[in-house]
């Protein structure tokens, strides 16, 4: 005996279907239960969608759209389907004469739950013909998916995962427990394959980007594609086999100089070429607009709900794809990626941003961008890259594709392997996915976030990249622990990379506000990287410290000096590196941190308008830059100042004598500088301490580290409340509502929901007369909430100015397009586009809520063609013209008193995760507040988000 099944849309019964189904019931379960589309009896004119989600019928808010057809675990009498979906044909015109054969054809479709990335052939059904006539065919294979930058339902996909975890826990004997095994060990595999994955990415892209940025500078005479490094790995301090463009090019310094501007110029062209082929369009929400000739019309919300009557709409709008909101162009490839990662794992949907072609695009240009000498790093972009690889992989595993909650944890996750491969740090990627971009952190994701993250770390360590056996982009040491007066300058340091931060931020909205804000180079992206590659390689060519990479400059910076000799005659510093970082003599300490501050003046001031280039670029290793260039230029006047006054009072703690080994190393001082200013652009506070950390590898440094990286977030905070991130996603005009701030509202949902009109073109349906509705009318209502921006909204369902329900819009979206695409094919339209067909505005939809009816519908089978006969005595007629669309109904959405406080509406979307919230006045309805609606009233109202603290 087939499983049990009930129709979603209610069949009305011609005369031959019920005495087909009175000779045979068995025969009506078959066809009801059949993969393939089928006609009513010749009469009834009824088509009827399979029956392909299942779900478990005590689920409050599932809607169809996002239920996927599981496999089923019980027995066939325990399991429930979704019921058929009705569509009645358009009445026959006068020229019409009988039957056509096509009315008897089945029509193939597959599960409306597939994916949008790609159909399980299962869910494919052949298409199966009478003799009489073929079979319409009809492409709706795919699953509506969430809209760009709409957000996800938190709770919807919570109740889903609970389901089918029940479902699993029902399975008994040892199947069931070797079901739930293999569901257990899904997570497990997945992160194993992502960080696996990660690794080999990273691992690729270092090396390509330490072949390609040295030959800026020259090649190697032996081999071409060997780096400097490994071209000089059997050298001392001269290397024959490294042949510098000067040489190639007869000792000419000119054409050294303009061969490197012309190949920093082209690297970065290719890398912004690249980028732009990442172009996407992205809607953003814009004020409320009306489809009606005129919306202060209040016309009865039923007017146009009997059969035959007009839909006050304007120009036949209703014909036509419904306004959008003006678009702004993004590219997914460009920049770090973390601000849209934030966005993205906060949960709303960016198209694109986590795909496959992003992943290789911005892989190649990141090599290209970093080679070209502009100020950017490879670390930000390297956790897009592993969200990129985290999200590609969750379509191999059903538990994670299904379900975006549980896909968000996986990203989570895969963030931190981004961070350890960045880094060398295991423990570093850990704590940045929880203190950086996470928005919902369970306990089993840290524990998946450090399966990551240690297997990326030790799967690169394998590959071993830089050839040195670590994975740590640089390693020092420092043989004695600092001093008491030392810890005043730690603190100024963390207060100079505070401002440094702030004015960071405050430097980078100038340059974008004046600069990138004229038309012409918004419209030409290419334009304003080609002249920033041009002025950065014309300005750093002149200093030793900008010639290099960023690694390298960083770790010269944070190393210590060593000493040819134990005593160094007085006034001499007798060093085995003669250089600026090193002064032989304290002659050369001016000299020294002149070239220092120029370089850290060039490095701070490219780095904040280089920030938004359209090519991938980091923002972590060049701020570390700047900040070791301070700590460095402090460090030396410290070790200078020693030395002119060993007698001043700091230096009483220092040993007797004269030797600078005993006393300051400028390293620390630069690896203090390097943590105090990107605490102060990023506000990361443990995770930077513990990256720091795990690069130095000293325990007794840890402490001036931390103290210098909270002060510098302090005064930072004080002075600029966002960091570069906020920046970021203000700037590109995200919907991110940040969870780590408190706000600070003194209004309530009165002042900000405005009263929701009940005129027949409002974002409203009234069943108070009537539970049917023209489908034309409910597209109209559809459009006028699209219009708004609201593509994730949901229609309020009221009866007697109550809540009753919500129709989510993509759901009603979806089968409002289903139908006309029926209803076209039925009746023999000819389109090009389906917006050219006109809605049936004879095609009734039923929509009802009422618990009796409710129950009648999901388990009264052998009444189910009948159940709603004897309803608000809705004649015969009618009933054969509805489409039911009940069981798209949320009957429980959640609702807040109109006087409740912006601080409670602020918990329920940011703890709860809900999509919007209905408001109520003494039980009545109000108005309905959505989630972007409040983000933008947190921005631009009068308590926006730059006065939380």
């Amino acid at each position: 005996m087939a499983s049990e099944s009930v129709p979603l849309i209610l069949r009305p019964p011609s005369a031959a279907s019920t005495a087909a189904q009175t000779a045979s019931e068995n025969e009506v379960d078959t066809v009801a239960l059949s993969p393939a589309v089928t006609f009513d009896q010749p009469g009834s004119g009824g088509l009827v969608l399979p029956p392909a989600i299942r779900f478990d019928l005590h689920s409050p808010g599932i809607t169809p759209r996002s239920l996927h057809g599981h496999g089923q675990t019980g027995p066939a009498n325990q399991r429930r389907s979704l019921p058929d979906i009705f569509v009645p044909p358009r009445p026959v015109s006068a020229n019409s004469t009988g039957t056509d054969a096509s009315d008897q054809a089945s029509i193939p479709l597959s599960d409306i739950a597939a994916t949008e990335e790609s159909v399980n052939a299962s869910n494919t059904t052949a298409a199966t013909t009478t003799a009489t006539a073929p079979a319409v065919t009809a492409d709706i294979s795919k699953r509506l998916w969430y809209d760009d930058f709409t957000t996800i339902d938190w709770v919807h996909e919570f109740i889903k995962e609970s389901f089918r975890v029940k479902r699993l826990r029902d399975l008994q004997g040892l199947r069931g427990r070797l079901v739930r095994a293999r569901d257990a060990s899904q997570g497990w595999i997945l992160i194993s394959v992502i960080g696996s994955t990660v690794a080999c990415i990273a691992y690729l892209i270092d090396a390509a980007e330490q072949r390609v940025f040295d030959w800026r500078s020259g090649y190697c005479a032996t081999n071409w594609f060997l780096p400097k490094h490994d071209c000089c790995v059997d050298s001392d301090d001269m290397c024959p086999a490294w042949l510098e463009w000067k040489f190639a090019l007869r000792g000419s310094a000119l054409a050294e100089y303009v061969l490197y501007i012309v190949l920093s110029v082209v690297l970065a062209l290719i890398a912004v070429l690249l980028t732009l082929t990442t172009a996407s369009a992205t809607p953003f929400p814009n004020e409320p607009a009306t489809a009606v000739d005129n919306p202060q019309t209040t016309t009865p919300t039923n007017a146009n709900l009997a059969p035959g009557a007009p839909v006050t709409i304007s120009d036949e709008s209703h014909k036509r794809k419904p306004a959008t909101a003006p678009k702004s162009v993004i590219y997914t490839a460009a920049g770090g990626g973390v601000a849209e990662v934030k966005t993205i794992l906060s949960g709303f949907v960016i198209k694109k941003f986590l795909g496959s072609y992003t992943l290789v695009i911005k892989s190649i240009a990141l090599v290209l961008s970093i080679s070209s000498g502009l100020n950017v790093g490879k670390e930000g972009p390297y956790v897009h890259i592993a969200s990129c690889v985290g999200n590609i992989a969750c379509r191999f595993f059903s538990k994670f594709n299904n379900n975006d909650g549980k896909r968000r944890e996986i990203l989570s996750a895969a963030a931190s392997a981004g961070v350890a491969v960045a880094f060398g740090s295991p423990l570093g990627g850990v704590l940045f996915s929880l203190e950086e971009v996470s928005y919902y952190f369970p306990p089993k994701t840290l524990i998946r976030s450090f399966l990551c993250a240690v297997i990326s770390a030790l799967v690169l360590k394998l590959l071993n990249p830089y050839g040195t056996g670590k994975i740590v982009i640089f390693e020092v040491s420092y043989d004695h622990d600092w001093h008491a007066f030392e810890f005043l300058i730690f603190v100024f340091l963390g207060a100079c990379g505070g401002v440094i931060g702030a004015a960071f931020s405050r430097l980078n909205i100038w340059w974008t506000r004046m600069w990138r804000s004229n038309s012409f180079i918004s419209m030409n992206p290419a334009v304003d990287v080609i002249l920033m590659a041009t002025v950065t390689a014309a300005i750093s060519y002149f200093n030793i410290y900008t010639q290099k990479s960023a690694s390298e400059l960083l770790y010269d910076l944070a190393r210590t000096c060593t000493y040819r000799t134990a005593s160094p005659p007085p006034d001499t510093l007798d060093y085995e590196e003669d250089d600026a970082l090193c002064p032989i003599s304290m002659d050369g300490y001016a000299s020294s941190i002149r070239s220092l501050t120029a370089a850290f003046v060039i490095k701070f001031v490219l780095t904040a308008v280089t920030m938004g280039l359209k090519i991938p670029s980091g923002i972590y290793v060049p701020s570390m830059v700047s900040g070791a260039l301070l700590g460095r230029i402090v460090g030396l006047s410290v070790q200078w100042l020693q030395y002119r006054a060993p007698h001043l009072f700091l230096f009483s703690s220092c040993p007797a004598g004269n030797d600078p080994r005993a006393c300051t190393i400028p390293g620390v001082y630069a690896i203090v500088g390097a943590g105090a200013v990107m605490a102060g652009i990023t506000r990361m506070t443990v995770t930077l301490a513990v990256i720091l950390f795990e690069l130095t590898g000293s325990l007794d440094h840890v402490l001036p580290i931390s103290v210098a990286i909270l002060i510098s977030k302090w005064v930072a905070q004080a002075l600029e409340p966002n960091s570069i991130y906020d920046v970021l996603i203000h700037n590109n005009n995200f919907p991110f509502l940040d969870n780590q701030r408190t706000p600070g509202f003194s209004v309530t949902l009165h002042d900000i929901v405005p009263k929701e009109t009940m005129a027949a073109n409002s974002p409203v349906i009234d069943i108070t007369d009537s539970p049917y509705i023209s489908a034309a009318a409910l597209r109209t209502k559809l459009q006028v909430l699209q219009l708004s921006g609201e593509l994730d909204g949901s229609l309020p369902i009221l009866r007697d100015h109550v809540l009753v329900g919500l129709l989510p819009a993509p759901e009603l979206e979806y089968a409002l397009d289903k139908i006309k695409e029926r209803d076209a094919k039925v009746s023999h339209i000819q389109y090009n586009d389906l917006i050219e067909v006109d809605d049936n505005n004879q095609l009734m939809c039923h929509i009802s809520v009422d618990d009796q009816e409710m129950q009648r519908f999901y388990f009264d089978r052998s009444s189910r063609h009948y159940q709603f006969s004897q309803s608000n005595g809705t004649s015969t007629s009618v009933i054969t013209e509805a489409t039911d669309l009940t069981p798209f109904v949320d009957r429980a959405p959640i609702s807040l008193d109109i006087n409740s406080p912006l601080a409670m509406v602020y918990l329920m979307f940011v703890r709860l995760g809900l999509r919007m919230v209905c408001v109520i006045e003494d039980g009545k309805f109000w108005g309905v507040l959505h989630k972007k609606r409040f983000i933008e009233y947190c921005r631009f109202g009068d308590d926006n988000m730059d006065t939380w603290f």
